[in-house]
């Protein structure tokens, strides 16, 4: 299979987009046009963007279940039928090294992550195949997809002759399509397909949908509490700390995989001191934060007590942000982004994302 090129990953549209306009921003978000309005868009319309920072390792082999079992956080003997299910890849310290959304396609597992981690994770999956009988490859420009969102987006697939799946992370195919149901504040799909059958898709969507670049879908994933993982959040997080035991990514029931011991102890003895929020700063200072960014109190204290996971402009100004926090800080009205000495900034944190 192709193999994306580095500089094709974010700065240029996907080769099987059609329409015209889209364009690379500062930072490598794709954008058809000023931030702030498509935020608005995918707040209070109905949306189509193209997933172009999505890509996938196809595992195919008789021993690419029990591979992956033995690598990742969730239990692959629950990934049956129409299922997809997220899963972590874990450091031997049990912090996370990338995040997947799993699901079975044509006799293999695809492993669907951020294209900008892709290239690390399977270079270091595949320094444990060993004489395993798997073959893992990077789907590179054969993983094609765009995402639906809001109130007409059923109704669309549905007079488009797709499947319409009713459950979060239930995939259902026809005749080459794939869709899959995302979590979100109203309904989000996933349309994946070959190149050729997903552009005549996107052209006849793009004229009921409004267009918008990678910063408009990923508040929407911010918004619905799903945390990724970024080159520069790798290994810093514990899958507890991401919520993903609230999310079904991880099985306590399984068996080992690297970092297992640690997610069960913190699991078990109750120990956890940091979880992500869902944050939000109407400040302008905020739109310039970005994964890993550190968090300090406001009352001038040197030690960070958290951590940006990703963020994204909000319609009004500021930025939406996912943030992994020390319990004891949920309650803050006021943090500092980047320097214990920066500008404190008025935060509105929610509760319901730590749960």
């Amino acid at each position: 299979m192709a193999t994306t090129p580095p500089e094709k990953i974010y700065a240029y549209a996907p080769a099987w987009l059609a329409q015209p306009g889209l364009g690379a921003l500062a930072g490598g978000d794709l954008a058809f046009g000023p931030l702030h309005d498509e935020a608005a868009a995918a707040l209070s319309g109905n949306i189509i963007s193209p997933l172009a920072h999505l890509g996938a390792i196809r595992a195919s082999g008789v021993e690419a279940e029990a591979f992956l079992q033995n690598q990742l956080s969730n239990d692959l003997r629950q990934l049956v039928g129409s299922q997809a299910q997220l899963a972590s890849y874990n450091s031997a310290k049990g912090r996370v090294l990338d995040l997947f959304v799993l699901r079975r396609e044509a006799g293999a597992i695809l492993l669907e992550t951020r294209r900008d981690t892709l290239g690390a994770t399977l270079k270091r999956l595949r320094m444990f195949v060993l004489r395993s009988k798997l073959l893992l490859e990077d789907c590179g420009d054969d993983y094609c997809a765009f995402g639906l969102a809001g109130p007409q987006a059923a109704a669309w697939l549905d007079e488009a002759g797709l499947p319409v799946p009713a459950q979060d992370w239930q995939a259902l195919s026809a005749e080459g399509v794939t869709v899959l149901r995302r979590p979100g504040v109203s309904a989000r799909y996933s349309v994946h397909a070959p190149a050729q059958a997903l552009a005549p898709l996107w052209q006849h969507a793009a004229k009921h949908f409004c267009a918008v670049g990678s910063a408009a879908w990923r508040l929407l994933d911010i918004l619905a509490g799903l945390p990724a993982i970024h080159p520069q959040t790798a290994d810093h997080f514990v899958a507890q700390m991401l919520n993903l035991d609230r999310l079904g990514g991880i099985s306590f029931t399984k068996g080992c995989y690297p970092g297992q011991e640690i997610v069960a102890r913190m699991h078990y003895l109750g120990n956890l001191k940091r979880r992500m929020f869902l944050c939000q700063a109407a400040d302008a200072a905020a739109a310039a934060i970005s994964p890993g960014t550190a968090i300090y109190p406001a009352d001038g204290d040197a030690q960070a007590v958290g951590e940006v996971v990703q963020a994204a402009p909000l319609p009004e100004g500021g930025a939406a942000f996912l943030a992994v926090l020390q319990l004891s800080r949920a309650a803050d009205a006021q943090l500092r982004l980047g320097a214990a000495d920066s500008p404190a900034l008025a935060i509105k944190i929610s509760a319901e994302i730590a749960g």
